[in-house]
């Protein structure tokens, strides 16, 4: 490396030995290079850690969230049939409502069919089992993230949307339902 060859020098000396120091010169650098290049590449890359807090479990189909105006009152279904469980979702004006996907104790994810949505300040979330009569309602949450998603079977007019939300501030009782609702009504709880 520390040779240096000008264009002078090389037409006055024996062409085959400058090409040697050249060649010699060349495969320093290129083995330098090498493992310079080997040394910066991460041939074990460290997986990120998972974000998630809590372990996510997978609803069964006959569990739903419902986002509603707090003022809209709990609903009665205890010893309610599907019919009078219906009314009573229907009555309370529900903003969002759908099949939960996926739930843990800190947020669920489900799905719902978009329509024209009602501008009200305060919401609350309640989860409802209707065939079993679980109903864990009024708990505070913010949205994380609400977008739609396509089907290939989903009708121009229905617009099928997927919202995550996050709980806040879950009092102990709800607490406890909640962890109820993940041992007896999730595939993996179950």
């Amino acid at each position: 490396m520390d040779n240096l060859y000008f264009l002078e020098d090389i037409f006055q000396s024996d062409g085959m030995e400058i090409a040697d120091e050249i060649s010699k010169f060349d495969h320093e650098t290129e083995g330098a290079n090498q493992s310079l290049m080997m040394q910066m590449m991460d041939t074990n890359p460290v997986k990120s850690p998972e974000k998630r807090a809590h372990e996510r479990f997978q609803a069964k189909k006959d569990a739903f969230a419902l986002i509603r105006p707090a003022g809209a009152g709990h609903l009665r279904i205890a010893e309610q049939s599907m019919a009078q469980i219906a009314c009573a979702v229907y009555r309370s004006k529900p903003v969002r409502f759908g099949r939960i996907i996926d739930i843990s104790m800190g947020g669920l994810l489900f799905r719902y069919i978009n329509d024209e949505e009602r501008s009200v300040r305060s919401l609350v979330l309640d989860i409802l089992v209707a065939d079993s009569g679980f109903y864990l309602e009024s708990l505070m949450f913010k949205d994380i993230a609400d977008m739609e998603i396509s089907d290939d079977f989903t009708i121009n007019s229905i617009k099928m949307r997927q919202n995550r939300v996050q709980f806040e501030g879950l009092k102990s009782a709800a607490m406890k339902k909640l962890k109820y609702f993940v041992e007896n009504y999730t595939l993996s709880g179950s």
